[in-house]
């Protein structure tokens, strides 16, 4: 086991500690952790931001004290402890001390051949984990693991780059020897393509295991509710057939009706929300065929959109600052769900836990036939941390309350691939935010395929080259 503890860029850092604290609410715990094994000791490199939890970000901990994490890293295997109290083994180990009794963990790996740390949960009660949650606790260990070797490819891009600066700032003194290092700079110019093309291999691997974890997190709850309906009924139908032989009462008979009625409304409830999560990620992918394009007046569009967002709107106030004469030929059923889900937005958490204010959507014929279109609102706006990632898809502020973190992310792509424009997100915390839309007055018959924005850097007006109506995506203010 190699303990010589890797540095870690900030941005990974922060990504991480958006993964602990929501793998901490999907497992219902005090503690989630990713820890770091240095020489001698063990630290908590990233600890959830949930309540009960007693570790903090960079507590270090002797190593050889029957730590539970020890015995991840010399495995190499998952461990689960329902209650280390009832356990010989684990009840004198130092967490037991901090009333962590249970235990559920993996180990990350750096390499194959070096041991990282681990990725862990921690709780106050006893807890069985079932199969699918140790499956969620590897994929998230895939997702880390991935982030690894994008760490390591970055690190040997800037050693690459030094080094050949280093290479032409000699060359530049000794004109004999820059000839024959014309060869050596094209191997390196090879070369630093190659990893350029690995780390982008890498950090669409890391994408697709996070949209993996996103969408069965969400099908988890509706399917595991048709099969505990389906379950349930299979076990009432068994034992009503048994009494059927012996004879049934007009109570027995009533009792079942209600059962399997019960039952029924259960698995039709799952299963709608399951079909509509479905019809979301769907969404994901814009399908051009079909659309329906003609010329229109803006200002027409926003009545339209007032007239649908009546009720979501409540006491809230829709502005429109659109001249009345400005046209657009485009596609405007597409242009109004990016708009209704840029004013749901606003709506449903800009002005979560504060009176309702106004959202103003205002327009701007720019130069070479361009529009510049702005959702504002006065609500409390959007955290510097979260600016950079408004428009990754399954990000929300929303974890466990109805957000699936599709929303913006569909509007983006409707944005880029359809209305062949950009959109971008700007605020200050407390003054509200803003979106803004550049898009052409004549839409371009077919638009390239968006590409995700990521790692804008906090603070910044994140920019993508936009979600239909509903606030569902839980994007964030």
């Amino acid at each position: 086991m190699n303990h010589h503890a890797h540095v870690i860029p900030d941005n990974f850092l922060r990504k991480w500690q958006d993964t602990t604290n929501a793998m901490a609410n999907i497992f219902e715990v005090p503690a989630g952790l990713i820890m770091r094994v240095l020489p001698e000791q063990i630290e908590v490199l990233v600890s959830s931001h949930t309540p009960g939890n007693p570790y903090e970000a960079d507590e270090k901990a002797q190593l050889c004290t029957g730590l539970y994490c020890e015995t991840v890293m010399a495995s190499r295997d998952v461990l689960s402890v329902p209650n280390a109290l009832d356990d010989a083994r684990w009840k004198h180990n130092p967490d037991v001390a901090l009333n962590m009794i249970s235990y559920l963990g993996v180990p990350l790996l750096w390499t194959e051949d070096e041991v990282f740390g681990t990725i862990c949960v921690l709780d106050s009660k006893t807890r069985h984990y079932r199969t699918r949650y140790v499956d969620m606790l590897w994929e998230l260990k895939k997702s880390i693991e991935a982030d690894f070797k994008v760490i390591q490819q970055q690190a040997r891009l800037i050693a690459s780059n030094i080094e050949l600066c280093d290479a032409i700032e000699r060359q530049r003194t000794d004109a004999q020897a820059l000839q024959r290092s014309n060869g050596e700079l094209q191997s390196a110019l090879q070369t630093l393509q190659a990893m350029q093309a690995d780390l982008l291999r890498s950090e669409k691997m890391a994408a697709l295991g996070s949209l993996v974890v996103g969408v069965a997190h969400e099908l988890n709850t509706p399917l595991g509710n048709c099969l505990m309906a389906a379950s349930t009924l299979q076990g009432q139908g068994a034992q009503f057939a048994q009494e059927l032989e012996r004879g049934l009462t007009r109570s027995r008979a009533a009792s079942f009706v209600q059962t399997v009625s019960q039952g029924a409304d259960i698995l039709m409830r799952s299963l709608g929300h399951a079909a509509e999560l479905v019809g979301r990620f769907k969404q994901l992918a814009v399908d051009q065929s079909g659309l329906e394009r003609c010329r229109f007046r803006l200002a027409d569009a926003m009545l339209d959109l007032r007239t649908s967002l009546r009720a979501a709107l409540g006491q809230a106030n829709l502005v429109s600052a659109i001249a009345p004469d400005l046209m657009l030929d485009s596609y405007p059923n597409q242009l109004l769900q990016v708009l209704a889900s840029l004013v749901n937005n606003a709506v449903l958490h800009g002005f979560a836990g504060r009176p309702p204010g106004t959202v103003t959507v205002a327009a701007e014929v720019l130069p070479e036939g361009h529009l510049r279109l702005t959702v504002r609102d006065d609500g409390v706006g959007i955290a510097p941390e979260h600016l950079g990632r408004v428009f990754d898809p399954f990000f929300t502020t929303r974890l466990g309350h109805g957000g699936s973190g599709l929303g913006l992310h569909i509007a983006y792509n409707l944005v880029t691939t359809v209305l062949g424009g950009t959109i971008a997100a700007s605020s200050e915390p407390g003054q509200g935010a803003c979106f803004t839309l550049l898009l052409p007055l004549v839409a371009p018959q077919a638009a390239a395929p968006a590409v995700s924005p990521a790692g804008a850097p906090a603070g910044a007006p994140a920019v993508a080259p936009a979600a239909p109506l509903g606030g569902a995506g839980g994007v964030l203010h």
